[in-house]
């Protein structure tokens, strides 16, 4: 183990995220003869084999996932001991980076931003749309620093703090007289809806399963790849209605449908990697998020 220091942990890190040494040696800005090198000490430094050679590219032995835990928790303990000072955002002169689904975009970012440009000026915000396959690996590799987005889609390697729980709602274009009164199950269940891209099989199974059979077999008339699609559209298409987070509906002064049940609800959460769990400016950063919910 004398031959292991922390450079050698964190490419270990990323070659069992990245299953490929031309991608980490990208990725670290050295050659792939350099990254070829720590991964030969690495091999030499332990009685057991750490990663089998595929077509796919590095396969990490069963070994090799236990060691990249154990290294985590050592570089979580480092990070800690090198952000140790005292941290004033007042004095920060940096970007911080979001990853956050439409969602938090429309409903959560204007009012995060606005409590950053206050508790620090020096400090901006840059916003990363959030892809339930790319995510996890963005906050990994320190190309963010949070997560914000829905619960049940956020990789469940992460630290997870909940935010708040939301609730849908039904909006409807303003030729559906149904918006005048409260509506039932059967009332939704007729009419011509929209489904949304991005909420993918979560989102219409919660809606299925409230209005039950009652929809059994109808087909959207549209699939819009976001909820500020939906006011042009419901524009033209004023018969149609559609279930977007409460929230959403009000940000886009969307008209709302008052139901006589109640619609199906979801947590949005704050995640980030285990390794940044000890650093001042994202406990800072979570902190001044957490305020603004």
């Amino acid at each position: 183990m004398d031959k292991i220091d922390i450079k050698h942990m964190r490419v270990f890190l990323q070659l069992v995220r990245e299953r490929n040494a031309s991608k980490v040696a990208a990725q670290a800005g050295i050659s792939q003869q350099a990254i070829s090198g720590y991964l030969k000490r690495l091999r030499d430094a332990f009685p057991h084999e750490i990663f089998l050679r595929q077509s796919s590219g590095l396969q990490p032995t069963d070994f090799a996932l236990e060691l990249a835990s154990k290294f985590e928790r050592v570089l979580a303990e480092v990070d800690d001991l090198l952000d140790s000072q005292p941290f004033d955002p007042r004095g920060e002169q940096r970007t911080v980076t979001i990853v956050a689904n439409e969602y938090a975009q429309l409903a959560l970012v204007p009012k995060i931003v606005f409590a950053v440009r206050h508790a620090a000026p020096g400090v901006d915000v840059r916003i990363v749309d959030f892809d339930q396959g790319t995510h996890a690996d963005l906050v990994a590799q320190g190309d963010a620093d949070v997560v914000i987005g829905f619960a049940d889609f956020l990789n469940d390697g992460l630290v997870k703090r909940p935010l708040r729980e939301e609730v849908y709602c039904c909006v409807a274009g303003k030729g559906e007289v149904i918006a005048e009164a409260k509506a039932s199950v059967e009332d939704i269940a007729r009419l011509p809806f929209v489904d949304f891209a991005h909420g993918g099989s979560h989102f219409r199974d919660a809606i299925d399963s409230m209005l039950g059979t009652q929809r059994h077999g109808k087909r959207p008339v549209a699939t819009l790849p976001c909820y500020t699609a939906l006011q042009p559209f419901l524009q033209t298409n004023d018969d149609v209605i559609a279930f977007v987070p409460a929230d959403i509906a009000h940000v886009c002064q969307m008209r709302v449908v008052e139901l006589d049940f109640q619609p199906p609800r979801f947590n949005v959460s704050l995640a980030w990697h285990r390794r940044a769990s000890g650093s001042p400016l994202r406990k800072w950063l979570v902190d001044v998020i957490g305020g603004c919910v």
